[in-house]
């Protein structure tokens, strides 16, 4: 029994000091060498592992699985395999009965219901168990080296469930995301349409002026909504009910203000690839509304012809710069130069982009820029 002895675990003691003699496996010296081999490997492993011998599958096994057993360590040293292990004795039998027939049995993974800490648990095992034959040949035990895996399947089960969670999180998250673009775009829908009741109720109340300053100043109202009406409907028919692309946009609403082909062939519009929220394509619209109707209006007095160039650019990075610049006198109409409404409505709307106005004389005629960070600061 020195051999048992061999790395120092407990175990050993223990096996050394029992009585085996009262056992069908005998006194310890008188042991086969094969037994006594594979018990100075078991006692030399950290790995758990056990043999199983006899007629009835006496028991040895090492520290490891003494860990394994619980409870059920020290009684099980020398008791029969399946009293031991009584609960799941129908699960083991059948790998018992082939390994004694002399197959090897690997399992990568079986699961075990076991009773070894006083409760039913779910345990999950990787193993071999081997046949080990006497000099004649004769099959009399069988070799197991085993891991347990319990912590390792239930943490790759969390983890799927996780996964699981996580994925049905998500689908929730992009029906909700669905459902709001589709609720967006419907708010979008119904703003412009109620704008557009603004503008006719507008129109049918110009059309009953005789005043000319006032149907003008009516006029230049509905040009205002209609600005804002573009806004909305182009979210509402636009993949993201929340940004604008403002080169699309811009032409777009350039083209409605030029009313007729002459200012058309005046208008160029130079945008670069830019996408703004509704909070700043709004104020920004507006802007531009003022400032192109502004230049249709007096850029060019007694029909001269003269181009109109609206423009929307990146200075930097961060830096926008939307300009309107002719080659006539620009704004610098008596109305505005006086600080008319459209003046008030530019500069409300710039304090909103917290945008600095630049006004400038050139030596074509006269520019514009509103200078703006591309994001809102917060």
């Amino acid at each position: 029994m020195n051999r048992v002895d061999a790395s120092g675990q407990k175990i050993a003691a223990l096996v050394r000091e029992q009585d085996w003699s009262s056992t069908p496996l005998g006194p310890a010296d008188a042991w086969p060498e094969a037994l006594k081999l594979l018990l100075s490997i078991m006692m030399g492993s950290h790995q758990p592992m056990f043999v199983i011998w006899g007629e009835d599958h006496r028991i040895i096994y090492n520290e490891g699985y003494a860990e394994i057993l619980a409870s059920k360590h020290p009684a099980a040293l020398g008791m029969p395999f399946f009293e031991v292990w009584h609960e799941i004795r129908a699960d083991l039998e059948p790998i018992v009965a082939q390994a004694m027939a002399g197959e090897s049995v690997f399992m990568d993974d079986i699961e075990l219901l076991m009773h070894r800490k006083g409760f039913p648990e779910e345990t999950h095992f990787s193993f071999s168990y081997t046949p080990v034959r006497d000099p004649d040949g004769r099959i009399v035990g069988i070799f197991c080296p085993c891991v347990e895996t319990t912590g390792l399947v239930m943490s790759q089960r969390q983890l799927r469930e996780r996964e699981r969670d996580l994925s049905k999180a998500i689908s929730i998250q992009e029906t909700l995301l669905e459902e709001k673009d589709v609720l967006l775009a419907e708010v979008n829908h119904r703003v412009k349409n109620s704008l557009q009741l603004v503008v006719s109720a507008l129109n049918l109340q110009s059309r009953r002026i005789k005043d000319p300053a006032t149907k003008a100043a009516f006029e230049q109202a509905i040009t205002r909504v209609r600005a804002i009406t573009s806004v909305h409907e182009r979210l509402y028919k636009s993949d993201n009910p929340l940004a604008v692309e403002m080169k699309t946009y811009l032409e777009g609403l350039a083209d409605d203000l030029a009313v007729t082909p002459e200012m058309r062939d005046q208008m160029r519009v130079e945008v670069d690839d830019v996408t703004m929220g509704t909070e700043r394509a709004i104020p920004l619209a507006i802007i531009v509304n003022e400032l192109v109707t502004n230049c249709l209006k007096y850029a060019y007095p007694e029909d001269r012809p003269g181009p109109i160039v609206l423009s929307l650019q990146k200075r930097s990075d961060d830096i926008l710069e939307l300009a309107v610049a002719d080659e006539g006198v620009g704004m610098l109409n008596k109305e505005e130069s006086a600080g008319g409404l459209g003046t008030k409505l530019v500069a409300t709307m710039a304090s909103q982009l917290e945008a600095v106005v630049e006004k400038s004389a050139t030596q074509e005629g006269f520019k514009v820029s509103i200078v703006f960070s591309r994001e809102e600061s917060t």
